[in-house]
């Protein structure tokens, strides 16, 4: 990791009073993690690990802010399940140090953008977001 790179570094917090073990999985969200571009462009990315209908599916969400615009764009993505958080910790440092550097995902096998339906994430083509490990 170069050094510019060093400081951006995801902090993790939980949900409940208790937080989880690295092999315990979901319940987990970073705060925002912001950045400037060469070209002015501000970006906010914060991850969660969801728990649920969701458990051990790693979420991100990106906020951009325009250069000399009041406007913003917030888009969430869907990375894949993760079976501990501590995957899911190091994935999402991974994929950040990545994304800082080219403002594309293109080091993440599986990411597909989610829209928000009820409060539930599904799949821009209607699908509801659903961890395998979900047995309720």
């Amino acid at each position: 990791m170069n050094f510019t790179l060093s400081r951006y570094t995801l902090s993790w917090d939980c949900y409940s009073q208790w937080m989880p073990k690295d092999d315990d999985i979901g319940g987990i969200y970073t705060d925002s993690v912001h950045f400037d571009t060469v070209d002015d462009y501000h970006f906010a990315v914060s991850f969660r690990v969801g728990e649920g209908r969701t458990l051990g599916i790693l979420f991100c969400e990106v906020v951009m802010i325009y250069p000399n615009r009041i406007d913003t764009s917030k888009v969430h993505y869907a990375f894949g399940q993760f079976f501990t958080n501590e995957g899911a910790k190091l994935f999402a440092q991974f994929a950040l140090n990545h994304f800082i550097e080219t403002e594309k995902w293109l080091v993440c096998p599986s990411f597909q953008c989610v829209d928000y339906i009820g409060g539930e994430p599904h799949t821009l083509g209607g699908a509801e977001i659903v961890s395998e490990l979900y047995t309720w």
